[in-house]
């Protein structure tokens, strides 16, 4: 599917991860790496669209968190799933170090998400903002492509060893109870 959608499929993707909503924005930085490796289109050429994705999207939901801060998340935050107590303890983090908390917690689930609504609410200048998020978007893109692409050189030897069966299953189960996580019964431990 993404071979059809090609670069501009890639750069909506990236987009979206990027604002906030929860889609699989690495899973498809390295598939681009894979077909960029398979000759779909030029690895470069990926990078920079990615990259340009990333930081509009970045940039956005920054801009959203500037200049309509507070109202703006009260309203939307739960499609992001984000509740006052979280912007509270997110500012805490990026007052204690917004270079930590940009570059290493866009890495990290749900944190990644708010990270440039919260730093758009903190009042850190745009500029600053913007040279952590491209330390993080350069690490975060370069890994993820250059995985997809290390995969693409040896996809036929990972599909063919039999324990890649037992891995996709085991991976898929996980990445399914991750995302289902919410939904699933959890007994507290008082309970019988």
């Amino acid at each position: 599917m993404l071979s059809s959608l090609g670069l501009p499929g890639i750069f909506a993707g990236v987009f979206l991860e990027a604002i906030g909503l929860p889609f699989p924005g690495s899973v498809l930085v390295a598939l681009a790496g894979f077909l960029a490796k398979q000759g779909e289109f030029s690895i470069v050429t990926a990078w920079l669209v990615a990259l340009s994705g990333y930081l509009l999207g970045s940039l956005t939901a920054f801009l959203l968190g500037r200049y309509f801060g507070g109202a703006f998340l009260e309203q939307w935050g739960r499609y992001i799933r984000l509740t006052p107590e979280r912007i509270d303890k997110a500012l805490e983090l990026l007052q204690r170090s917004a270079p930590a908390y940009i570059i290493i917690g866009r890495f990290l689930p749900t944190i990644g998400n708010i990270t440039p609504y919260v730093a758009g609410i903190s009042g850190i200048s745009t500029v600053q903002f913007l040279i952590y998020d491209m330390i993080h978007a350069l690490i975060w893109l370069t890994v993820f492509l250059g995985a997809g692409a290390a995969l693409g050189d040896n996809w036929h030897s990972w599909v063919n060893n039999p324990r890649f069966i037992w891995v996709a299953v085991g991976g898929s189960v996980l990445i399914l109870v991750y995302v289902l996580r919410d939904w699933l019964p959890v007994r507290s431990k008082g309970r019988m």
